[in-house]
């Protein structure tokens, strides 16, 4: 098994502070096949993908879930790993992607956290991204599967603004084993640091238990305006 079989799919929409980084990791660790796929971005995002080389498609909306589908539509790759722009891969060597890949019974899995910030509630936060616990997979911990797997249960829902990626492992662990893998991510605090920690965390458990018990995205999307800025 080898990086080749795995194609990364990075969604982005201004993303010109972040993206260097990301990318650097990625091909620091060995990856070949990455692309972006860019909703008119107004910076100079897609101009670094072309710096560095990857393939970069076009998205009509901003929407993860979307650009996501699009990026797994034009990737040819046994896996699909999913990452948001503004992660870092902490590890030096990809032995633990590999060493997935190596179990007979992979089928998926995703990153264990860490915040670039010091504050205490995120560090406690950080831990909850140790279990395999439904409540506590989202977006940001990346995605690794099997392309012919993500496609079976019909890849992200497109209909989805926001959770995409919380609904899609719950859709893939109904009948396929879950890993929780030995690499960490770095995720970038800035959310965090505009909106307020206590207050952004709170409204996260909100939008979560009122998207499982069913509530429109939109009406959700407009009671927290300033979280989805």
């Amino acid at each position: 098994m080898h990086l080749e079989s795995i194609g990364v799919v990075v969604p982005t929409f201004n993303e010109a502070n972040h993206l260097p980084k990301l990318l650097t990791d990625l091909q620091r660790l060995g990856f070949t096949q990455i692309c972006i796929v860019d909703a008119n971005s107004s910076d100079e995002t897609v101009h670094i993908a072309k710096e560095f080389g990857i393939f970069y498609f076009t998205s009509t909306v901003k929407n993860k879930a979307v650009q996501l589908n699009i990026g797994a539509n034009k990737m040819k790759t046994e896996y699909f790993l999913f990452l948001h722009a503004d992660v870092r891969i902490i590890n030096q060597k990809a032995d633990f992607l590999i060493d997935c890949l190596k179990l007979e019974d992979f089928c998926f899995g995703n990153f264990k956290l860490a915040f670039d910030s010091n504050h205490w509630f995120l560090k406690l936060n950080e831990k909850f991204s140790y279990f395999k616990t439904g409540a506590f997979q989202f977006g940001d911990q990346g995605l690794l599967v099997k392309s012919e797997l993500f496609k079976k249960v019909g890849g992200y829902n497109e209909s989805m603004p926001f959770m995409e990626g919380n609904d899609l492992i719950r859709r893939l662990r109904k009948k396929n084993k879950f890993e929780k893998m030995n690499g960490t991510l770095l995720v970038s605090a800035r959310k965090y640091e505009e909106v307020g920690v206590y207050r952004l965390q709170f409204s996260y458990f909100l939008i979560y238990f009122l998207t499982r018990l069913g509530i429109k995205q939109s009406f959700v999307k407009k009671l927290f305006k300033r979280v989805f800025s």
